[in-house]
């Protein structure tokens, strides 16, 4: 049987932070993290995947032509700058009140 987030591509730290935190917010949700109080554990689980499903959204795939110049061959670039959008922004106010309301609940 394979494994099967060998075929994830977790190129980004956004990408890795999610599925971090959606095997924080199953094992605290079962129970396994008892070291830990469950709610806030899940909370602040929550806030980290909606952070890096917000820089997921504001690290779109771009691609741009270059032309040919005596110096450079031409080609296609392609790269995940940052571009803001506000459905992206929206999802890390979220996660981020949502961490914040989760260490305020943990330490509380």
């Amino acid at each position: 049987m394979d494994n099967p987030l060998s075929k994830l591509a977790l190129d980004y730290w956004y990408q890795v932070l999610m599925v971090v935190s959606f095997v924080v917010f199953l094992s605290a949700g079962a129970g396994v993290l008892s070291a830990f109080p469950t709610i806030p554990t899940a909370v602040i689980s929550l806030g980290c995947f909606f952070v890096g499903l917000g820089e997921w959204i504001n690290h779109p795939l771009q691609t741009a032509l270059m032309s040919a110049t005596a110096y450079h061959p031409g080609g296609v670039i392609t790269s995940h700058p940052r571009n803001p959008r506000f459905v992206g922004v929206a999802f890390d106010v979220l996660g981020a009140i949502l961490i914040v309301f989760g260490l305020y609940r943990l330490l509380a």
